[in-house]
């Protein structure tokens, strides 16, 4: 685990973005660069945003290098001629197959969710729960799919991204699962109607584990890492 200042290195690449709901909060660059971003946007805040920083918060300028390949990377980015092999290569049938039935649950349990009027700012809900990841599933699956069709495995080091996104992926199908024979169980929801969407859950997770056997040992920087957590929180309790 990379810990720069103070946050954990790549967090928020492998979270369900359920913020609410998360220990890591104050350990994510990513949410505190959005609650900086709101309270710049927020009136009563603009004398804490407009301050000046102080001399030990001013970065020093980047080195030449650093301006150089930044100013060959827009220019590769801007050629309309450039066309790598990564952009040809597509996801094999069966692969798309999963994202196209990723898809149909999303837009089936989003046009059922939006025919009710469920509470979903409680996150002991079950429905609420059903409703943050019916979306967070596709884009996930997507995200592994695509990723896999385009990796380089001779071009990186370090343990394949889709294999994390894949492991987000069944983790969120797994807390849609509970959540809705959960919601049965209550009542809320009437066993008929959520059959069809227990079933395409099942069918995801199994088609996900059989693409990717290796997600669920991807290792999640911080989620995974209770140890390496552990002993930052020490550490920083003993200055």
């Amino acid at each position: 685990m990379e810990v720069r200042d103070g946050f954990i290195v790549g967090i928020f690449n492998y979270c369900d973005r359920w913020c609410e709901t998360c220990a890591f909060t104050s350990r994510c660059r990513l949410f505190a660069d959005v609650a900086e971003i709101e309270a710049k946007l927020d009136p009563n805040l603009k004398q804490v945003v407009d301050a000046p920083p102080l001399p030990e918060e001013i970065p020093p300028p980047p080195p030449q290098w650093v301006k150089e390949m930044i100013q060959d990377m827009n220019a590769a980015a801007d050629d309309p001629t450039l066309e790598t092999e990564e952009h040809r290569r597509q996801p094999p049938p069966e692969h798309l197959l999963i994202e196209a039935r990723a898809d149909d649950y999303f837009t089936r349990a989003h046009a059922w969710l939006s025919a009710r009027a469920f509470p979903l700012n409680d996150v002991a809900d079950p429905c609420a729960v059903i409703n943050w990841f019916h979306l967070q599933i596709v884009v996930k699956v997507h995200r592994a799919i695509r990723g896999l069709a385009e990796d380089q495995p001779s071009d990186r080091d370090w343990p394949a991204d889709y294999d994390g996104s894949a492991k987000v992926a069944l983790l969120g199908i797994e807390r849609s699962h509970t959540a809705w024979l959960d919601a049965t169980e209550r009542g809320v929801i009437v066993r008929s109607d959520a059959e069809g969407f227990i079933a395409d859950l099942a069918w995801l997770g199994d088609a996900l584990e059989c693409v990717f056997p290796n997600a669920r040992a991807f290792v999640r920087p911080g989620f995974d890492e209770p140890d390496e957590v552990s002993m930052l929180v020490a550490r920083e309790g003993a200055l």
